[in-house]
């Protein structure tokens, strides 16, 4: 074979150095036209498995989008050249290339299959605990797999016999690699681009709602790579990891005494807005007199949020973990949650929707969650509806704490709401009240009634919920809270025909409040107010979602873990910092730290970025 292939110049290993010029040419040309035809090729292999076992289609739709293709196809080309350059041999590189590729294409596929959750840059991180993970799962092989490793092992055997030449010579090799080097920075660039990601759009058969979906969406190659934006939480300026210990070590974890071990039930309700103290003309709001009578009853303040009708798990996560910003939760992560199960509580919580929204069904466990229940396999044998009613959701919650109260164990559940999520029908009101009338456009008030409708509803059920915690000998703690505002309407039609102007001016705090606040309450049954000593009335402070948990532990009398008292500290001077570049200091809203204040910011900068990074439990 050896001999056959050396009478042709195309397919020697070594080409004479007295061969002409042309045929010089056409040698090199030849490696790099199959290299670059291979690597290619390889490149379509993986959009073969990112789509997991949804539909083929989504397959389909990858070929007939020409630069989604490309944005695919070209990190396995880079890769496979960059290989040439530093090995010097088509086949070797080729054949690497191959191994590292399909070993990243099999592990989002069988990711994708087995958790529903595909492979991110960040996991390359934390392999041990991949590999953990993945020891409780059948891995296979298939005709699908065998055919691509099949393919993998042809290619580089036809490389090994018609492509044998090798680059020699350290200028050569140099010149490749700087070549490979800056084509990968365009790349990445590229790749990291978030305008340009959320352009590319695929979602036909998907959601772009699931993070799961959404990255299926984009191929394999391209999201993978886009998701190293994610993974870098970059520590702020002047951040020293030992200093930042030292800090926390100066606040020691403190345990809950067994007599105050209270429940604690948390709702955080999606979507619900007060529209009684925005004076809307023609706007019933009388129905919220039984929650204003709850507020009376509790400790209550109001939260600044980072987000406005949409981003959920933002104000959700803050309150669990204690963060002001998060992370793109891949592992374990510190939060309020495993310190609960430090000391001994149960922790479970429901949500009546699908768990690959927001990725729930795998954050919830790295927050520390034992048990939440989902609308797969659970909420959906109890209704139809596609957004499942409070009057389900309402009594699963008052259930699911008398069971926990029978393990003997001191109870934690949060849970969130699904039926006043928008968006909300512009099309027909079928409900018996009709809450908004007048000189409003028919789009603006059906949908203002259907959202009314649900969140009237809601406060029904949580006042029968509140009633039957009342009647409750054991004692139990009820945080209610809300994450944003409503959607109404694209633009925000809908406030402005109702007289509501939720854009941000300047540097105005009562623009600012418009946009970014929600309420918060902290009740308590008679059993719970003895055993803690608390009345649990009174006016709380304006603060970020980050520091609830801490006014729900100071209600109760627990000091906490050493971060939240650290928190605690950092609250009296900030008590809102939002992701906006809004703050509140020292009683004072403003969109600048000053000067005197800078150290201890930075101080707070430390600390979250530690606890974001850092897992204790």
């Amino acid at each position: 074979m050896k001999t056959l292939l050396n009478r042709w110049f195309l397919f020697q290993k070594e080409l004479e150095p007295e061969r002409p010029l042309w045929q010089k040419v056409v040698y090199w040309a030849w490696r790099a036209a199959v290299l670059l035809f291979g690597s290619a090729a390889l490149g379509v292999v993986p959009l073969l498995f990112a789509y997991g076992a949804y539909p083929n289609a989504v397959f389909r739709a990858y070929l007939a989008n020409g630069e989604l293709l490309l944005l695919n196809i070209l990190p396995v080309v880079w890769l496979v050249f960059l290989l040439y350059a530093l090995v010097g041999r088509a086949w070797l590189a080729f054949g690497l290339g191959s191994a590292a590729s399909l070993g990243l294409t099999f592990g989002n596929f069988f990711k994708i299959l087995f958790r529903d959750d595909p492979l991110y840059f960040e996991d390359l991180l934390i392999l041990r605990e991949a590999g953990e993970m993945a020891g409780g799962y059948d891995v296979f092989i298939d005709k699908r797999i065998a055919l691509a490793v099949l393919c993998a092992v042809a290619g580089t055997v036809f490389l090994l016999l018609f492509a044998r030449g090798v680059v020699r010579g350290w200028k050569a090799r140099l010149s490749l690699l700087l070549i490979a080097v800056i084509s990968g920075a365009v790349l990445l660039n590229v790749s990291l681009d978030t305008k340009r990601y959320d352009a590319v759009e695929n979602y036909e058969s998907l959601n772009r709602w699931s993070p799961t979906q959404n990255y299926i969406a984009h191929g394999f190659f391209y999201p993978f790579l886009h998701s190293i934006g994610d993974c870098i939480d970059t520590p702020p300026e002047g951040y020293s990891k030992r200093e930042t210990q030292d800090l926390l070590a100066a606040y020691e974890d403190a345990d809950i005494p067994e007599e105050k071990k209270v429940n604690l039930i948390t709702i955080m309700r999606e979507a619900y807005v007060d529209f009684s103290r925005y004076g809307v003309e023609g706007l019933d709001t009388s129905g919220y007199e039984s929650y204003h009578g709850l507020l009376d009853e509790s400790y209550s303040g109001t939260l600044l949020t980072n987000i406005f009708a949409g981003g959920t798990i933002d104000t959700e996560r803050c309150f669990l973990t204690g963060n002001y910003s998060l992370k793109n939760f891949r592992t374990n992560a510190n939060s309020y949650l495993w310190y609960l199960r430090s000391q001994g509580y149960i922790i479970e919580g429901s949500h009546p929707y699908y768990q690959w929204f927001y990725n729930r069904q795998n954050v919830n466990s790295y927050l520390g969650f034992d048990r939440y229940r989902f609308l797969e396999g659970d909420y959906e044998h109890l209704t139809k509806a596609y957004y499942p009613e409070d009057s389900i959701l309402f009594p699963e919650i008052y259930a699911d704490y008398l069971t926990g109260k029978e393990s003997g164990k001191p109870y934690f559940s949060f849970n969130l709401n699904i039926q006043s999520h928008g968006p909300y029908e512009t099309a027909s009101y079928n409900g018996e009240h009709e809450y908004l009338t007048g000189d409003y456009s028919d789009a603006c008030k059906n949908a203002v009634n259907n959202y009314m409708n649900a969140i009237m509803e809601g406060d029904q059920e949580l006042m029968a919920l509140v009633d039957k915690l009342r009647a409750d000998e054991d004692p139990v703690v009820l945080v209610v809270f809300t994450d944003h505002l409503p959607w109404m309407g694209d633009g925000n039609d809908f406030y402005r025909e109702m007289g509501i102007n939720v854009d941000v001016e300047g540097n105005s705090e009562d623009s600012f409040r418009r946009r970014y606040q929600t309420d918060y309450l902290i009740w308590a049954n008679d059993a719970a107010k003895e055993i803690l000593g608390s009345d649990f009335t009174g006016e709380g402070p304006t603060i970020s979602p980050c520091y609830l948990m801490n006014l729900v532990f100071d209600q109760c009398g627990w000091d906490g873990p050493g971060f939240m008292q650290a928190m605690d500290d950092m609250m009296e001077v900030f008590p809102v910092v939002t992701t906006r570049g809004f703050y509140v200091v020292d009683d004072v809203f403003t969109d600048t730290i000053a000067e005197e204040r800078k150290e201890k910011f930075d101080a707070f900068l430390s600390l979250n970025h530690y606890w974001r990074n850092e897992f204790i439990y």
